[in-house]
């Protein structure tokens, strides 16, 4: 293991710590949004900004406001959704500035949003038809991204999660993956805790499943034992109050959960949140993967205990479906949106046997002891 830094400063001149072979350019910042203006000059881009609504009110943040060029996105509306991103990309299209790469600040949801629309803008069906694996797409826009809340991973994954009309679930890319991700753990200092919280629960949950899988690479595993640590780390602290320290942990975290996800893959709990978040557009992606593992202790009684332990340290309250609307009516449709993730109870269950044990009525269990609690 590692040395975590003790200020900004000393994490910009990190070396790598991460095994997985990474194709984003990773910028370790002192001066995240600096940094990226520099950039942008120094090799002459045109730059479609998407920003988190969220962040509008800071004034770090101010001088991409004021851009012409820019979408801002309103994430706690819904988590990003195939038509957010259809509408976008014709906007991105029809701009006048002919913009050649788009730049992704905020949370996941937001980075997620920025990487679908920069490679639909070269592909011509409708978003909803390109989630999945394997899709047949070309490459769009330059992606690179500015996280403004740290532990999420998209930074750089090859994956964009959007909430479709029949399914949640990601386009699966490598031209999803971001060029360029300018890590500076300072831009999350106006998070609130709630999302700070929730959010590392979520990067504990990439590393706690990957650990646990059957099919991901011997790297990813290792890379989600030293991210499990640190999120463990930050959580048991506690995330109540910002602190650089706890930022700069996070920060190196979420990118073990983007290089881990990268030659791994996550499993039951993921799996389940999809299914809630399909059928309550108000309910955080990080919310619903908690609210997934308290009923999942059979199955993952680490991550089941960890969870209590960190909602405990932290002073949360458990997380219930019903605070967001899911009632006995959505298990049929959450049941079938979970059964549909293939990769993900392959990953949970192994290749050989999986189609045995996950099944409609082992999903539909599930649910109902989630609508339950």
């Amino acid at each position: 293991m590692y040395t975590v830094p003790k200020d900004v400063k000393e994490f910009a001149k990190l070396k790598p710590w991460w095994r997985t072979e990474v194709p984003t350019d990773v910028v370790l910042s002192a001066d995240g949004i600096g940094d990226l203006y520099a950039r942008l000059e120094r090799e002459g881009r045109k730059p479609f900004f998407v920003i988190d609504k969220a962040l509008e009110t800071q004034p770090e943040f101010a001088k991409i406001f004021a851009e012409k060029t820019k979408f801002v996105f309103d994430a706690t509306f819904s988590e990003p959704r195939t038509g957010d991103v259809d509408s976008l990309v014709a906007v991105v299209r029809a701009c006048p500035e002919h913009p050649d790469v788009m730049v992704g600040i905020g949370g996941g949801a937001t980075m997620d949003l920025t990487k679908a629309t920069a490679i639909c803008t070269a592909n011509p069906k409708p978003a909803q038809e390109y989630q999945g694996w394997g899709q047949g797409m070309v490459k769009g826009l330059d992606i690179w991204v500015l996280p403004a809340l740290n532990g999420t991973g998209a930074e750089i994954t090859p994956i964009a999660v959007l909430r479709g009309p029949e399914k949640k679930l990601g386009i699966n890319n490598a031209f999803t993956e971001s060029e360029v991700a300018i890590i500076d753990p300072q831009l999350s200092r106006g998070a609130k805790k709630f999302n700070r919280f929730f959010t590392m629960m979520d990067c504990y949950y990439h590393h706690y499943e990957i650990t646990q899988s059957k099919t991901s690479s011997p790297d990813a595993i290792l890379d989600a034992h030293d991210g499990k640590t640190l999120a463990s780390e930050a959580l048991l602290e506690g995330l109540g109050e910002y602190s650089i320290s706890h930022a700069i942990k996070s920060a190196m975290a979420s990118i073990l959960g983007g290089s881990s996800t990268i030659g791994g893959r996550v499993g039951a709990a993921h799996a389940i949140s999809y299914g809630l978040s399909n059928s309550a557009p108000k309910l955080p992606h990080s919310v619903a993967v908690t609210i997934s593992m308290l009923a999942l202790e059979d199955l993952y009684p680490d991550g089941y205990a960890d969870t209590i332990k960190f909602l405990e340290a932290n002073g949360m309250a458990r997380p219930k479906a019903s605070e967001y609307g899911i009632t006995e009516a959505d298990i049929a449709k959450m049941t079938k949106t979970a059964l549909g993730l293939d990769k993900l109870w392959q990953s949970c269950f192994g290749e050989a046997d999986w189609k045995e044990k996950a099944t409609a009525d082992f999903m539909t269990k599930i649910y109902k002891r989630i609508v339950e609690a």
